[in-house]
């Protein structure tokens, strides 16, 4: 669509493809028809952004201009809007009776566990499909007492030894890779001074990842107008699934809290699909739980030292 490159008039980003505002105004309205024009409302990009985190720039003004230039309407950040679609909160309420239900009363029945068919439907939204040879993995194992590891120690655990995980039960074990070295070396959470041996993977066979880093970013809703009331509806709950996987654990209560990250993992490997996408809570990087680990090579052994480390704190109650 777009014929050349230069800097965004909007968001000042340089050598990008430009476009005229206006010409994105039949894909603008279409989407539009999510919310209405109310008295007592927010503003359409507080909405846009707040729903779909649309907007590369975080000043409202400028979300604002660039909308009144799409829509050709320069009245439209004095206009208040509401959503047509209601979000489904009760689904989130759900999430949190079955994860304690899991943790306190059934773990293997448990009557509150997610229906599978709804998963179903979320895998087009979600599913992202890497092709061999694409994409690089890394594993890191910190060294003990500066000893590296043999290559046949850097795939995943036997069975046997596989201890209980973020996405697997204790018995079962997954590869867990990240995007980049430095994430993986993070995700290890060693100490200054610790050496690391990280082995890259590369996929032999195409992989279908199911992407849960941010729903928001991922899920475009110009390409589900047929079906922007399921993913309207459902987003605030994807969105919590994403975070589920992410958050950090106590060790001593991680054994209760990887609960339900397990039991949503083994719904998504049950769907077809070869891995999980997660964000890192520690690291700019991502990570990625791989089922089927069949479906890559290993690479390259190199060994790491850890030069430093960052650590940050807030305060949750005031002596």
């Amino acid at each position: 669509m777009s014929q050349k490159n230069g800097k965004c008039s909007f968001c000042k980003s340089g050598n990008v493809a430009l476009i005229k505002p206006e010409i994105l105004s039949d894909y603008f309205n279409s989407f539009f028809e999510i919310y209405e024009e109310v008295d007592d409302g927010q503003s359409l990009n507080y909405l846009i952004q707040n729903d779909w985190a649309l907007f590369a720039f975080s000043k409202p003004s400028l979300q604002a201009k660039l909308l009144s230039a799409i829509l050709q309407d320069s009245d439209l950040p004095k206009k208040k809007f509401a959503p047509r679609f209601i979000k489904n909160d009760t689904i989130i309420d759900e999430w949190f009776t079955f994860t304690e239900e899991l943790k306190h009363k059934n773990r293997f029945l448990p009557d509150g566990a997610p229906k599978m068919d709804l998963f179903v439907k979320f895998g087009p939204l979600l599913g992202v499909n890497i092709k061999k040879g694409t994409q690089i993995f890394y594993r890191a194992r910190i060294n003990d007492e500066g000893r590296q590891f043999l290559l046949k120690e850097m795939k995943k655990p036997p069975q046997k030894k596989s201890l209980n995980g973020r996405a697997n039960p204790i018995g079962i074990s997954y590869l867990y890779v990240a995007s980049t070295p430095e994430t993986a070396i993070a995700e290890v959470r060693g100490h200054k001074g610790e050496s690391v041996t990280v082995l890259d993977f590369t996929a032999t066979k195409d992989l279908t990842l199911f992407d849960l880093r941010d729903p928001k970013n991922t899920i475009s809703p110009f390409e589900w107008l047929d079906e922007i009331e399921f993913v309207y509806n459902h987003m605030p709950y994807l969105t919590l699934l994403g975070d589920e996987l992410a958050k950090p654990v106590i060790p001593s209560k991680a054994h209760l809290d990887y609960l339900s990250s397990q039991y949503l993992c083994e719904m998504i490997k049950k769907i077809g699909f070869h891995g999980i996408i997660y964000k890192s809570s520690i690291s700019d990087g991502h990570n990625y739980v791989i089922f089927t680990d069949n479906r890559l090579k290993h690479g390259t052994m190199n060994q790491y030292r850890i030069t430093e480390m960052s650590y940050k704190s807030e305060l949750i109650k005031d002596s």
